[in-house]
């Protein structure tokens, strides 16, 4: 059955079933100057005003509705102070159809959010990690620091040996964010932590989707729970063992190219962009093995995801880096059809297709990739 029908029927009971409003009371006592807040939410990937009210003897109220719990932002503005003197006034939650509060003195910035469970668990969530998010930031800090010209203060051994620890901390906050969506099954903060800290950018269905089915069917059937199904098959998309999906893209000289014309070798499917410093440091081992395999059953096809308008900085990057073989993009940047079709939100990846158009490994790097191609091409 077609995906998008499938979530369609998934969706009537939820929509059906989904009821509610929402009404945010504000308090600010100790605010005596005439002030505005105004109510932002995050819509069609854009933050947009939805509201506004005026504060009246240190009050003020919103009413409405969402479909599920979502980012907002309340922000006072006051209008007796200057423009340019104002300090950002702000405070992000998360807000749900029910009655939460906004407790604080003259600030909304240092007030309290009380009545949204949602944002409740997330603080949660956030108090976890946030000793493990300082020592990856000190770490950052302290050994990729540079000196008046430009050079690393710290030795390249002993940045290895921070990358790798840097590498650990971020381990445990996924492990952090693992468990806590484990705990939370039956709450739209477990499901929401599983779709964007669990389905990172380099997830493995085959991992993660038995933890998915363990979630309430209410959720699982909820707008959210539709998109994390749709997420997990994209991502199976890219997973070893899986056919890979075919896809035309015009290449430097804007003709189409067809990843099924190479069928009969294999082919390494890498994605990058101009602007990614981590792919322009790989792409050394690239032309390495490229050329190691010359003439043999071989090729690259370099799926950039640079913006538009830079043409320029791609073809420059390809000519700058020596990279001879092929190369293709529809200049979309994150919403390049390639990229958004095998899932892919982070830059530098790879797909390594065999001559029957099978993914048989992903993410080679450096010496690791050309080890992997002369095991495979005699």
């Amino acid at each position: 059955m077609n995906i998008k029908l499938i979530v369609a029927l998934l969706l009537l009971p939820f929509m059906a079933a989904a009821q509610g409003s929402y009404t945010i009371k504000g308090k600010l006592p100790a605010l005596k100057e005439a002030a505005k807040v105004y109510l932002v939410l995050l819509k069609n990937g854009a933050w947009t005003e939805v509201d506004s009210v005026l504060v009246n003897k240190g009050k003020f109220q919103f009413s409405g509705s969402v479909e599920e719990p979502q980012n907002a932002i309340l922000t006072l503005k006051r209008q007796n102070t200057l423009a340019a003197s104002r300090q950002r006034d702000s405070k992000d939650f998360f807000i749900e159809n029910s009655k939460i509060s906004i407790v604080g003195t003259d600030s909304i910035r240092t007030a309290e959010v009380r009545g949204s469970i949602s944002d409740t668990q997330n603080r949660q969530r956030e108090a976890l990690m946030k000793p493990v998010t300082a020592q990856i930031v000190k770490l950052q800090d302290e050994y990729g620091a540079k000196d008046a010209q430009g050079e690393y203060i710290k030795s390249l051994e002993e940045r290895k040996m921070a990358g790798d620890s840097i590498q650990k901390l971020v381990a445990k906050n996924k492990e952090i964010n693992w468990t806590f969506a484990e705990n939370h099954l039956d709450s739209f903060m477990g499901l929401h932590t599983f779709y964007l800290s669990v389905l990172d950018s380099k997830f493995d269905p085959a991992v993660v989707e038995p933890l998915f089915h363990r979630f309430s069917d209410e959720l699982k059937s909820s707008p959210l729970g539709l998109r994390t199904v749709e997420k997990i098959e994209v991502g199976k998309r890219r997973q070893t063992g899986m056919k890979a999906t075919d896809f035309t893209q015009n290449d430097v000289n804007s003709k189409p190219f067809t990843l099924s014309s190479l069928r009969g070798k294999y082919v390494l499917v890498d994605f990058w962009a101009s602007w990614c410093a981590p792919c322009r440091a790989e792409n050394p081992f690239l032309v390495k093995a490229y050329n190691e395999l010359e003439g043999k059953n071989f090729e690259i096809v370099g799926v950039s995801l640079d913006y538009p308008g830079s043409e320029a900085a791609w073809q420059g990057a390809i000519e700058n880096d020596g990279l001879p073989w092929i190369h293709v993009s529809d200049l979309k940047g994150w919403k390049n059809e390639v990229a958004v079709m095998y899932g892919i939100n982070s830059v530098p990846q790879n797909l390594l297709i065999d001559p029957n158009g099978m993914i048989i490994a992903k993410n080679l790097r450096g010496e690791a990739l050309s080890q992997k191609l002369k095991e495979l091409i005699k």
